[in-house]
């Protein structure tokens, strides 16, 4: 089944011009929907069937982070972002609000797709940079935590969740395909365990994981 694609953004000639390249290729994917604000795209977006949503965040650079948040509840599409600016600030706010990815300016079209594809996937699509801020966020977020309810969290983790957490954390670079096989379970055994560790930690994706991780030692 093609990955059915949301496009949110007020620039008519770039919606357009995404519209036409991701309707290029059908066998891969599909248009499901546009909008020009997500607060259009919440009227409709509970309603359809969507993978990713790509979210042109010029259109919307006040208040990104709760109208991810409002996004993320109308939907469970995952979110890839897309700027013109150069304002990291912006950007990272977004990516710890739940975003799954981040393209800019100079990403060509066969990138995009690419990114596209590997959002729905469930890999997290930012360059090294844009990494590195990311964790240091979180790792401040993280450090906010009283020992204690880290303590709680931590020890309420299965041994073999203790172990995909120090996986997790040594090959915190590469895809979910490769850390299952280096842990001899399958890619979707390890997606089941990591949904539950998110739940018992508190955070709300890979990035969110790798920052409680070695913010509190539990990368070995």
């Amino acid at each position: 089944m093609p990955i059915r694609v949301f496009l949110i953004s007020n620039f008519r000639l770039l919606s357009d011009s995404l519209a036409a390249l991701i309707q290029s290729h059908p066998q891969t994917f599909s248009l499901t929907g546009t909008a020009n604000s997500v607060a259009m795209a919440n009227k409709t977006i509970d309603k359809i069937s969507v993978d990713v949503v790509l979210l042109d965040i010029d259109s919307s650079p006040e208040g990104l982070a709760p109208l991810i948040a409002t996004l993320r509840a109308s939907t469970d599409a995952k979110i890839l972002l897309l700027t013109r600016m150069d304002n990291h600030a912006l950007e990272d706010q977004a990516i710890v609000a739940g975003a799954r990815g981040l393209i800019d300016r100079e990403t060509s079209p066969q990138t995009l797709l690419t990114a596209l594809q590997k959002i729905h996937d469930g890999q997290v699509w930012l360059n090294r940079d844009a990494t590195g801020r990311i964790f240091v966020e979180l790792s401040r977020q993280s450090g906010k935590h009283a020992s204690d309810q880290v303590t709680t969290k931590a020890d309420s983790l299965t041994e073999r969740e203790q172990q995909i957490v120090a996986a997790v954390a040594r090959h915190s670079g590469l895809p979910g395909k490769t850390i299952a096989y280096a842990l001899h379970i399958s890619e979707s055994t390890l997606r089941n365990h990591l949904t539950s560790i998110y739940e018992k930690l508190g955070v709300a994706n890979r990035h969110g994981l790798l920052a409680y991780a070695f913010q509190n030692g539990m990368t070995e």
